[in-house]
């Protein structure tokens, strides 16, 4: 049962959502630390597309991104991804930002870049295979605009800890909508990313979720006091204390700043400690720090020599003043009008 669908969530990545027309070439890549089965799935899938696909297994990295080069091939990834249509990377140790990354991108500006970094089978049957689309797509429109139009958020922890930013008006705002046949970088659904006026961030960010990479699903809240966008101390057990030292391992100032909010609202995610999973979590928010994406603050980013995303759960989130989620329930009337249609079951979030 699982072994079909599976199969199927692997055929509506490739055909449905990638698009995959026969002859194409699909370059596959995952470190030791992937999931096999997804690797055969996948692969399985294009090969039934008419593609042509290729497999890359290389050793785990011991950092992600930029940090990841020394341990990769750089030059024959770089030159693979050059050459190819399109890219799913499930590697655990993620590439993104990662040189061949940039390569690519510079190389190749009609790639299509599916990052699943982490996917283990039941990732891709339950946010993949199990997706009303449309109904996923209409609500997601609908949360951007609201984002947009928004100039003062304000999120609120389980806990009382409160965190206040301002927007700029027209920065990109980043959400996938379902549509990989086109160049660029995709993820799942069911999360929504930008850059605020990162000055404007200050008070704490309380992780409850989980963090990437290296830390894992938090068991000891970690608390990240912010001002001006920079992060002044964090405290918590040892899980704060393996943070602030990966942070700092890097010597660099931007791995100390803010580089994006989002907004989690996938109904199949859970907290399992696959960050792609975890930060879209319903009514969770995640924090980015270190690089910034072109896509996130055109035209170039900020250069960082790596990149994190760390998870907070249940969070109280305020638009203009204005309640969007509460305690991890859509408070929205509008959005909630469409949240019992987003998975193929149609059951009520």
């Amino acid at each position: 049962m699982i072994e079909r669908e599976l199969q199927f969530a692997a055929e509506v990545l490739v055909k449905d959502l990638l698009q995959t027309q026969k002859g194409e070439t699909v370059a596959i890549t995952a470190d030791t630390a992937a999931d096999v089965s997804v690797i055969e799935a996948v692969g399985r899938a294009a090969a039934m597309a008419g593609a042509k696909p290729c497999v890359v297994l290389m050793p785990a990295p011991a950092g992600v991104s930029l940090a990841a080069d020394k341990d990769i091939q750089v030059e024959g990834l770089s030159g693979l991804l050059a050459h190819t249509d399109i890219w799913i990377e499930l590697n655990v140790k993620w590439l993104l930002y990662s040189t061949p990354f940039y390569n690519a991108k510079k190389a190749n500006p009609k790639l299509r870049h599916m990052c699943l970094t982490g996917t283990t089978a039941d990732t891709l049957i339950r946010c993949v295979g199990n997706v009303n689309y449309p109904a996923m797509r209409e609500f997601t429109v609908l949360l951007r605009e609201k984002i947009a139009h928004a100039e003062k958020v304000r999120m609120v922890s389980p806990k009382g800890d409160v965190l206040t930013f301002e927007n700029v008006p027209g920065r990109p705002i980043s959400c996938k909508l379902g549509d990989a046949g086109v160049p660029g970088t995709h993820l799942y659904m069911g999360q929504i990313g930008w850059t605020p006026e990162i000055e404007s961030v200050n008070g704490v960010i309380c992780l409850d979720g989980s963090v990437a990479p290296d830390i894992g699903i938090i068991t000891t809240p970690v608390k990240i006091s912010v001002e001006h966008g920079c992060i002044r101390s964090i405290t918590g057990g040892e899980e704060a204390k393996k943070y602030e030292a990966w942070l700092k391992s890097f010597e660099h100032p931007q791995m100390l700043r803010v580089s994006h909010a989002g907004i989690g609202f996938h109904p199949g995610a859970e907290v399992i400690g696959d960050i792609l999973l975890d930060q879209r979590v319903w009514g969770s928010t995640t924090w980015g720090f270190g690089s910034i994406g072109a896509g996130m603050l055109p035209p170039e980013g900020v250069y960082a020599p790596s990149h994190s995303d760390a998870v907070s759960l249940h969070t109280d989130i305020y638009l203009d003043g204005k309640p969007l989620w509460i305690h991890g329930t859509l408070i929205d009337e509008e959005l909630k009008a469409l949240s019992g249609r987003l998975t193929c079951a149609g059951q009520e979030v």
